[in-house]
């Protein structure tokens, strides 16, 4: 274990059985074996590549957003990435993995570039915000992205928006081993005041409507209207107007929000976000996750699919 220890701390910052609960937005998860915090893209694949050729079980943790891990210890080496190189190219944004999507917000609003106002008060950093296709009002990383620098088998490529395969929070990273390295944004020239306006709005809106516990924003993915059962005049407008079915609408309908299981419980301000109000474990969230998807197809014959990235 010495030897590995003293090989780990030549990539980076090392922990031994750090709890990852304070790493996630959840504030849920058991200690890794070992923690280690990158903040060197070069040093990040050597560590990758390392790890591989030994055939060392680890987990990226990135910003902790959109993640639920068990209470268990986790017998692996977890990589917290803290790479911090962004800059502007243009009307680009270039960004390293570990760089949090408010930094790009911010950079983006400074030189009055519109496109990335959907992520104004997103939690999360941009490896995490690529691999999960993140959006909000409407928008996504896929609208405005470029290109995306990977790594894959012990090599660095570069792909375009085509070959990430993206779909409503979904990429080709969510069904590989690639690591995303960095990405460019291509934004568009815009009013600096209105794109100022903008962001201010949408933080307003998020902070003004969603709880203010620990979780992992949406659990559930929104859904397409064809997947509904019944007369689509029952639906409310807006759906009809996105094409998309909220699931927090579908959850409130079965009557849930509150559902408490634990430390865990449905939010009674939005239903699609289950909250840790109580020194929640895995177990309390997973149950009424399971709960809650019981009910919606009991009620409507619809099967919710997970948005979070369960670790079990």
């Amino acid at each position: 274990m010495d030897n590995f220890y003293k090989k780990l701390k030549e990539f980076g910052q090392v922990k031994i059985n750090q709890p990852l609960a304070r790493y996630t937005t959840f504030q849920i998860g058991g200690p890794a074996k070992f923690l280690i915090i990158v903040s060197d893209k070069e040093k990040l694949v050597g560590l990758l590549n390392w790890l591989r050729s030994g055939g060392q079980e680890y987990l990226m943790v990135g910003g902790g957003s959109n993640l639920l891990l068990p209470d268990e210890e986790l017998d692996l080496v977890a990589i917290r990435l803290q790479t911090s190189d962004f800059r502007l190219q243009t009307s680009n944004i270039y960004a390293e993995a570990g760089v949090s999507l408010a930094q790009i917000v911010n950079l983006a609003t400074q030189n009055s570039l519109t496109g990335m106002e959907w992520a104004a008060g997103v939690p999360g950093t941009v490896g995490g915000a690529v691999r999960g296709n993140a959006g909000a009002f409407g928008e996504s990383v896929s609208d405005s992205l470029v290109s995306v620098e990977v790594y894959r088998n012990g090599e660095i490529l570069e792909i375009s928006n085509q070959d990430c395969e993206f779909g409503y929070r979904e990429s080709i990273f969510k069904h590989s081993d690639d690591i995303v390295l960095s990405a460019k944004f291509k934004l568009r020239l815009g009013d600096k005041a209105e794109v100022m306006k903008k962001v201010q709005e949408n933080i307003s809106y998020r902070f003004g409507r969603f709880p203010a516990y620990a979780c992992a924003g949406s659990f559930f993915k929104n859904l397409p209207l064809a997947v509904w059962p019944g007369d689509k005049k029952d639906l409310p407008e807006k759906f009809l107007q996105v094409g998309k079915i909220g699931v927090a609408w579908l959850i409130d309908q079965c009557g849930l929000k509150g559902y408490t299981v634990g430390g865990a419980k449905v939010s009674d301000e939005h239903a699609n976000f289950i909250i840790n109000f109580n020194h929640a474990t895995q177990a309390d969230v997973l149950a009424v996750v399971e709960h809650v998807k019981s009910e919606v197809y009991n009620k409507y014959e619809i099967e919710l699919e997970e948005e979070v990235q369960i670790v079990e």
